[in-house]
């Protein structure tokens, strides 16, 4: 049987805030009511779902079993709501997009330079970012715009950007080790990027690389430490695009590259979201050169 439809939010409001406090008066004074209002909205509450929420032991009341198991999910219903409301009708919030990405260094190369335009474009923009290593799973419900990684199909993908993975070193580093670098330092990535022995194999490299590993869980961290002069990296364009046009960094085997991730929106997220958020996708695919959604 389903009791949701009958359901009044004051009612709810009036048990979480009598669960909180374990008291009926102070529930009343946090809600600008009456004792008796509080104590009739939840027996209400109590009718409309077949059940006691709490125990009357004379002045002070304490939950039943289950209303202690049912306040944690309205207490977390209710914050839920209040933080959507006041993320979409807030005078200070309307106007601002909530952006959440999973990859630091899509946001300190791709995402940041962008930002100053972007700001400048749209001049009523208020940005929140957030970076989230679990922001591809968990945060669709809590930002306007969640840039994660996907195959990029059409049907539920939004393309952004597309990695394209190579190797790369300072020219100090080529220069004073040439073809022996692999017998080096050669720096990856942890997780899911692609790894020494699986681009060598993509990009059809001879000869063994048997240098010293240097492992991070980071591909700015990667990237930082090519231009540290560490090693030899592997590195996605384009977040090093402007370092290979500026020299500082080249590609250890020019042209031998192959795909990485590709970043970008889920498209249930974007046909729902928020007409300024909406400004903002169309502007950051617009600047990456996609082809825009028949939504946006």
């Amino acid at each position: 049987m389903r009791h949701s439809s009958n359901l009044n939010l004051g009612w709810l409001s009036a048990f979480d805030a009598a669960a909180r406090h374990l008291n009926f008066t102070k529930a009343a004074q946090e809600l600008g009511l009456s004792q008796g209002a509080v104590s009739l909205q939840i027996q209400k509450l109590e009718k409309a779902l077949s059940a006691s929420l709490f125990e009357r032991r004379g002045r002070h009341v304490v939950l039943t079993d289950e209303g202690y198991a049912y306040h944690p999910h309205v207490q977390e219903a209710l914050e839920a709501l209040s933080q959507t409301t006041s993320r979409m009708f807030s005078r200070q919030t309307r106007n601002n997009v909530s952006i959440a990405c999973y990859s630091p260094a899509f946001v300190e190369f791709c995402l940041t330079p962008l930002i100053p335009d972007m700001m400048r474009d749209i001049p009523d923009l208020e940005l929140t970012l957030t970076i989230d290593y679990q922001a591809n799973y968990t945060r669709f419900d809590k930002d306007d715009l969640v840039i994660g990684y996907g195959s990029g199909d059409a049907a539920s993908f939004v393309p952004l950007v597309q990695e394209t993975v190579t190797a790369v070193c300072t020219p100090a580093y080529l220069e004073q080790h040439g073809g022996k670098w692999g017998k080096c330092v050669l720096i990856e990535c942890a997780g899911p990027r692609v790894a020494w022995p699986q681009w060598c194999a993509a990009t059809g490299i001879a000869g063994p690389l048997d240098g010293r590993v240097v492992e991070v869980n980071s591909l700015a961290a990667a990237i930082r430490l090519a231009r540290a002069g560490a090693g030899v990296s592997l590195a996605a364009k384009p977040f090093i695009s402007e370092d290979l046009q500026k020299g500082a960094l080249v590609e250890a085997f020019a042209g031998k590259c192959l795909p990485g991730k590709m970043h970008g929106f889920a498209t249930q997220q974007l046909e729902n979201a928020r007409p300024i958020a909406k400004r903002v996708a169309r502007w950051l695919l617009e600047r990456s050169g996609r082809s825009l959604p028949c939504y946006l």
